[in-house]
């Protein structure tokens, strides 16, 4: 029997950042990646008049562009520069491989973002963007083709960050034996408007949640104690993680959160630490 060609799933994309749209190959790759999903609310007014059933007419109102996406990083300094959620992508391009096609978002913030690393896994970035702040209606999206933007889009890196890239660090002690850590990041961006263009004003982030769990092989009960005992009453603990030597999250004003230590005759003691931290960085509370 003959077969044609393979049968692929999705598409295969790639996440860049440029200061310009078209800025003559100085595209940076920051992602490969594994799942995209734009979308595009028109934010539609539905105008009802006395006497209709249906509507009476639809207005345009207020556009929203976001842009979730999961990828496996190959840039740190994307991550430590974005995911506080102040400072704006001024390009944000999904290019698409094996086609002309492609998604450009104008002065995009990180709204929310989870960054992950398991053992013995790739690091895995999920991030939902806000695009079009500062921008004129209705340019906060666009979709190009052909050579626009025509800069050659550099080398795609396909080199990303594994488990082993990274360190975690509990009450300024390396932890050896982790299994795996997540930390979330909620921006709470809220979308202001321009009352000139009908576009956005501005994004601006609000207060921002950082919360985050790490599991930990444990030999014994007293080494889960030590851990649980780290954030008393009234003390509070850092918490470092780290890629490739630089702090993704470094706070020195941490709090666990409900320890459960469930165990059976089959398992390892392997223990869920989920913590709440005051911010990304060292900050006085």
């Amino acid at each position: 029997m003959a077969y044609g060609s393979n049968i692929l799933g999705g598409f295969s994309g790639t996440l860049y950042t440029s200061a310009t749209y078209d800025d003559g190959g100085a595209a940076v790759n920051v992602g490969v990646i594994t799942r995209v999903t734009p979308r595009l609310d028109p934010g539609n007014i539905n105008i009802r008049g006395t006497g209709e059933r249906g509507l009476y007419d639809i207005l345009l109102g207020m556009r929203d562009p976001r842009l979730t996406i999961e990828f496996v990083p190959t840039s740190k300094t994307f991550l430590t520069t974005y995911q506080d959620g102040t400072t704006g992508i001024a390009f944000l391009h999904v290019k698409f491989a094996g086609s002309t096609d492609g998604l450009t978002f104008v002065n995009a913030k990180v709204n929310t973002i989870s960054v992950e690393g398991t053992h013995p896994e790739a690091i895995s970035v999920s991030v939902e963007f806000w695009g079009g702040g500062s921008t004129a209606y209705p340019s906060g999206i666009i979709q190009w083709n052909g050579s626009v933007p025509s800069q050659a889009w550099g080398v795609r890196v396909t080199t990303p960050y594994r488990w082993l890239d990274s360190t975690v660090d509990i009450g300024l002690v390396t932890e050896s034996a982790w299994w795996s850590w997540r930390y979330e990041v909620n921006n709470n961006l809220q979308r202001l408007g321009n009352v000139s263009t009908g576009g956005t004003r501005d994004l601006k982030a609000r207060h921002r949640d950082v919360t985050g769990l790490i599991v930990i092989d444990l030999e014994d009960f007293d080494e889960y104690g030590d851990l649980a005992n780290l954030g008393a009453e009234m003390a509070k603990f850092n918490i470092t993680i780290d890629l490739d030597t630089t702090a993704l999250l470094n706070c020195d004003y941490c709090r666990w959160g409900v320890l459960e230590a469930p165990f059976g005759p089959e398992d390892l003691i392997a223990k869920r630490f989920p913590f709440t931290a005051t911010d990304l960085t060292t900050l006085t509370p």
